[in-house]
């Protein structure tokens, strides 16, 4: 049963998220390759559901309009398939290389099973609140309602569309999302097939754990940053103006940040500001995305306020903010254990140790080293983040960071891999 169910999610996750809106399917650019597609139509699809459930609507509605909007595009798409010739090239090897490591990991969580603790307490219910046919309103009554709803709900959708309805279903589409993410990051190496297949495999074997696919959220902010990180890359990375579509995926991405974690709120500004500041943007342009990201997180509070959800940070963490509380907080022994346990999430992260051997190499490199100053700076302003958020923490200092960190280091790391990417293509290494 397992087995059938991963098959048909398999061909599904291909088919719908190969369906291009007839808009984009005229108009995208020439480098937007078919994991390039599939990242845009995840994120267009995901933010169209979230968008649905803004009105209230039950997941049987929600999922009449989905595959309407689905069949629409695909009948739109048809014309001109049956117009063109199947050319077979060499990037399907890869592709269908993808599709096989995703039916290993999948068959992994279908067997394995346990959710988090996290998962138990606070996502699943919401999971489970629009599985059951309820709606965004009704959240109200579930577990910690002012934590963002988004991968509750797609968990919800992809559980209900299953060929035999099992609560692990709806998990493989965050198997699917990373298997795609990571192949988009490795599909920026400038190389072979071979050398992208290896590539990604490495990447898999350091990253994958049950434990990321047991129910929290963080794999869906691992994905969607991966997503930012491709994105700003082939902007700023290559030295290039950010195009229409690029923006319309970011603000896509922005979004979905919000709408999957709190913390979410704070990478949004983080990623704009990194973009902003180095890369090639007209000073209208930057100021567009600064107040779109402003309207971005003003609408999340707008759709809490409106269906009466809570809109508060974690009341048990962060009790007191004022001037005192802050100042009393702040102390060399905080900040010892703070920085003691980093370390150690460091050494626990690949990642993080992949990227930090490969930004001693590109020391000796200095246009290497130059291009990659942008994900210097986002890990500087994201540690900051979290290293200012564990010491103004009133609850237990080492408790919160012995259940957080390590996942908090693990969904912001994936921008480590373009460190290696970035290296790899100024030698033109190739296997």
């Amino acid at each position: 049963m397992e087995v059938a169910n991963i098959l048909f999610l398999a061909v599904i996750f291909v088919i719908i998220f190969s369906i291009n809106i007839p808009f984009f399917n005229l108009k995208l650019e020439s480098n937007f390759n078919y994991l390039d597609r599939i990242t845009l139509n995840i994120i267009i699809q995901t933010n169209l559901i979230l968008i649905l459930s803004f009105l209230n609507l039950s997941i049987s509605k929600i999922l009449i309009v989905y595959f309407a909007y689905l069949l629409l595009c695909a009948l739109y798409q048809f014309k001109s398939l049956i117009k063109s010739k199947l050319i077979f090239k060499n990037t399907y090897y890869f592709y269908f290389f993808i599709l096989i490591i995703f039916l290993i990991l999948s068959l992994d969580v279908s067997y394995s099973l346990t959710l988090d603790w996290d998962a138990q307490s606070f996502w699943i219910p919401k999971a489970l609140n629009f599985y059951n046919n309820q709606t965004i309103e009704s959240l109200v009554n579930q577990p910690n309602p002012q934590y963002p709803f988004m991968g509750g709900l797609i968990w919800a959708i992809f559980w209900k569309i299953s060929l035999f309805p099992e609560e692990y279903t709806g998990r493989l589409f965050y198997v699917f999302f990373y298997c795609i993410s990571l192949a988009s990051l490795t599909d920026l190496i400038k190389s072979s097939i071979t050398t992208k297949i290896i590539v990604f495999t490495v990447l898999v074997l350091l990253s994958y754990k049950y434990i990321y696919f047991a129910g929290n959220q963080d794999i869906l902010i691992f994905c969607l940053i991966s997503a930012a990180g491709n994105l700003i890359y082939k902007v700023t990375g290559n030295n290039k103006k950010i195009s229409f579509f690029q923006t319309f995926l970011l603000l896509l991405i922005c979004n979905s940040l919000v709408w999957t974690k709190q913390e979410g709120s704070i990478y949004i500004f983080i990623l704009i500001f990194t973009l902003i500041f180095f890369s090639k943007i007209l000073l209208q342009k930057k100021i567009v995305l600064l107040l779109s990201i402003i309207f971005i997180f003003s609408f999340r509070i707008f759709i809490y306020k409106f269906y009466n959800l809570d809109i508060g940070i974690n009341s048990c963490c962060w009790t007191d903010l004022s001037p005192y509380g802050i100042i009393e907080k702040i102390s060399l022994k905080r900040m010892i254990i703070i920085s003691t346990f980093f370390l150690f999430s460091f050494l626990k992260n690949s990642f993080v140790l992949l990227g930090i051997a490969f930004l001693i190499i590109s020391f000796f490199s200095k246009k290497v080293f130059k291009k990659n100053i942008y994900i210097y700076f986002f890990y500087m302003m994201n540690y900051g983040f979290i290293f200012s958020a564990y010491i103004l923490t009133d609850a237990n200092l080492v408790w919160m960071l012995k259940t957080g960190l390590d996942r908090l280091i693990f969904s912001s790391s994936p921008l480590y891999i373009l460190i290696v990417i970035s290296y790899i293509n100024s030698k033109k290494l190739n296997i």
